[in-house]
Parts: C-alpha cells; structure tokens; sequence
C-alpha cells in the first residue's frame, strides 16, 4: 500500500495511501468514547462497513476515553462550529454536524455522498484536503481512519495499527484498597454496629451465638446495601459521561474531594465535633438509629436493621466511595463487580473483627465501644491522612 509523502522536519509524517481508489478524498470528523452506548451503535459502522463502501473515505476519530488532550478539543470543535458536547458527533462542516446513534447512523451516508471531495474540518476552522494534511501538527491525539480498517496514529508511525479496545486505566489496587480502609475506619460505622451488638447483649447476655449471628448479619446486610448504592453511584457516573467530556475533569476533581475529605478528618484529629460534617452521621440523626438498633432482639432482626441503617450511615461514607464509583465508571459491569466487592468487603471487614472477637470473649462490647470513643481522633486522623495523600497523587496525576 503507497502512501502520500511528507516531512515535518526530519520526521517522516504518517500519509493516507496514494491507492486509495479514483477520485476525491471525503472527510469528516469523528468525536467517540469508548464507555458511551451510543458511540458502540455508531463505531462498528464506520470502522468497518462504511469504509469498505467508500475507499476515498478518511475520517479523525478522536476518542474521548483515551487522551485528555481530545476532551479539550471538542470545546475547541463547539466554538468555532456550534457542533455541542454530546457524543457520538459527526462534524463535516459549519452547518452540517450531528449527534447521537440515530441522527448520524441515519444521515452518514447520503453527507458522504453529498459532500464528496469534502476537506477535513480543523479546530481552528480551516477546511484542509486530507493529501495536504500535516497529520503530525494536528491538534488532540487523533485515529486516522481510512480504506478497510486501516488504522494510523499521528506520532510518527508508518504502519497500520489497530486501535486499543480498553481506554487507558488509572485503576489500581492501591486507590479501592485506600479508599476502602478509609470508609472501614469510620468511627460512625464502628458506633452503628457496637450499638447494635449492646442491644443483642441486653436482650440475650448468655447467648453468645446469637451475637455472632447477628453481627454477621448485620455486616452482610450492609455489604450487600452498599453494593447496590456502588452500582448506583456508578451508573450516575457513565450516564454524566454520555453527555459530556466530564471524564477528563472527573479525575481531577476526584482527587480534589477526596484531598477536601482528607482535610476535613485531619481537622477532626486537631478539634474533634461530634457529627462533624462529611466525616461522621448527622447528630440529629443519631438519635433515630439508636431508636431502631434498640429493638434489635434477634439475628433476623439485625439482618433488617441493617438494611435500614445503611441509610443513615451514608452521610458519613459517601464521600470515599463517590471517589471509588468515579474511578470504576470506566468500566464494564463484570469488570468493575469484582472491584465492588472487593472494596465492601474490606470496609465491613473491622465490622467483622469486633463481631468475632465479641463472640470469642476476647474483649466486650463496651470495651470496644469506649476503644472507639477514646481513640476516634486518631481514627479520623489515619483515614485523613490515607485520603489526603491518595487525594494529592490523583490530583497531580502520580496515581
């Protein structure tokens, strides 16, 4: 396959194929996203069968999900064609660009038809023919699509490659495992439970069975309520992410919330108040969990309260598992599942210690309560020392 030839000082630049087939060279403008539904309608179509039936075809695609550099380009494509902030989008020219599935998988065909010879669309509003393009000096981190699946990418490469199928990660085990063991330590969560235990004692001191049951109970309850807020928390996310170039802020101000989360638990280290704002429950809710968890007399009864209580708690562990739900959106469901319980299992996992040392009469459930009471500073100190420094690295991108 022949290429059209050009130099950007001494680096040979990336050129379409000269056997491209007769005529006029199309172009448009493509703007993806690898997590967005509609673009997997459109995608497919123009990666395959539309470029099988038009070899004179070029398209820059620039997908959202990969570089943060084509997020800000698409602001760029708005203020100069009015072209918005949806994706899938289509950009042919000033008055011809479309969003979504349905627009563009219906109206593709007859532009290419109606527009051959049509120039590349550039951000800065210059129509330029693709066999004079300069695809080094395009701005963003653009595909160059064209022929039957032939991919190039603008860095100097001269050979086809096919594009990455998983947007670039910043997942890792350290975030979920610091995120999690922030939420674990949360003297709000550790109050429920001990409290929840005490009422368990009052109504059944010789049944150390029951404890266990209930405590067990109590945890699954909440390790199953806070899988189903995560899948929650997360979905928000991808549909935030359909409809705008959020996910290249949303890191960013991830690691702002979660350096704010910090501070604010430091702060409670230094002058601690109870029911202190995003780090511990609402004191005027206080009352009202300490109501239900009274009538607790039973495993089955635990198991249900707790249903019930991981409502209250929210307040008090929301924020670490926003920041969690935002760094798992980029994921598939039967990807970011395993994540999900990983993380719930360790934030009920302190749950469970004090559940099994209870029932092993290692300590008691008032000694664990006035343990929770006379070091809840330094609690508040670790978890916001944890997120603090997690909240710094995402910030600047070091994680």
């Amino acid at each position: 396959m022949g290429f059209f030839s050009g130099k950007t000082g001494a680096q040979e630049q990336p050129a379409i194929p000269s056997t491209a087939g007769s005529g006029e060279f199309t172009c448009f403008i493509y703007f993806t996203n690898s997590d967005c539904p509609h673009c997997a309608k459109v995608s497919p179509v123009i990666h395959g069968d539309l470029l099988e039936r038009y070899p004179n075809l070029v398209v820059l695609e620039y997908n959202l999900s990969q570089y943060q550099e084509n997020g800000q380009l698409i602001l760029k494509y708005d203020d100069i064609y009015g072209s918005g902030l949806s994706i899938p989008l289509v950009v042919f020219n000033k008055d011809n660009h479309f969003v979504g599935d349905a627009p563009i998988l219906n109206n593709l065909d007859r532009l290419i038809i109606k527009f051959k010879g049509n120039k590349c669309a550039l951000a800065d509003g210059a129509m330029v023919s693709p066999e004079n393009l300069d695809f080094t000096a395009l701005p963003g981190r653009p595909n160059i699509l064209h022929g039957k699946n032939f991919f190039l990418k603008p860095v100097g490469l001269s050979q086809p490659v096919e594009p990455p199928t998983e947007p670039q990660s910043k997942l890792t085990v350290f975030k979920i495992l610091s995120l999690a063991m922030v939420d674990a330590v949360n003297p709000c969560a550790l109050a429920v439970l001990t409290l929840m235990l005490i009422a368990i004692l009052t109504y059944n001191p010789e049944n150390k069975r029951k404890v266990l049951l209930a405590g067990l109970g109590f945890c699954l309850s909440v390790f199953i309520m806070y899988l189903v807020y995560g899948l929650v928390i997360i979905r928000l996310f991808q549909l935030a992410q359909v409809f705008n170039f959020i996910r290249f802020w949303l890191y960013k101000v991830l690691g702002a919330l979660a350096v704010i989360l910090g501070i604010l638990n430091v702060k409670d280290f230094f002058k601690y108040k109870p029911g202190s704002l995003g780090t511990e429950m609402p004191m005027f809710l206080r009352p009202k969990v300490k109501k239900i968890i009274s009538r607790v007399t039973s495993p089955a009864g635990a198991l249900v309260v707790g249903i019930f209580v991981t409502l209250f708690l929210l307040p008090c562990t929301i924020g670490p598992y926003v920041i969690c739900g935002g760094i798992l959106c980029s994921l598939s469901l039967f990807k970011l599942l395993p994540w999900l319980l990983f993380y719930n299992l360790i934030f009920i996992l302190p749950m469970l210690i004090i559940t099994g040392i209870v029932y092993l009469g290692v300590i008691g459930v008032q000694s664990v309560a006035e343990w929770k009471d006379k070091n809840i500073k330094y609690l508040h100190l670790a978890a916001g020392a944890i997120i603090l420094m997690l909240g710094f690295a995402m910030f600047f991108g070091l994680v």
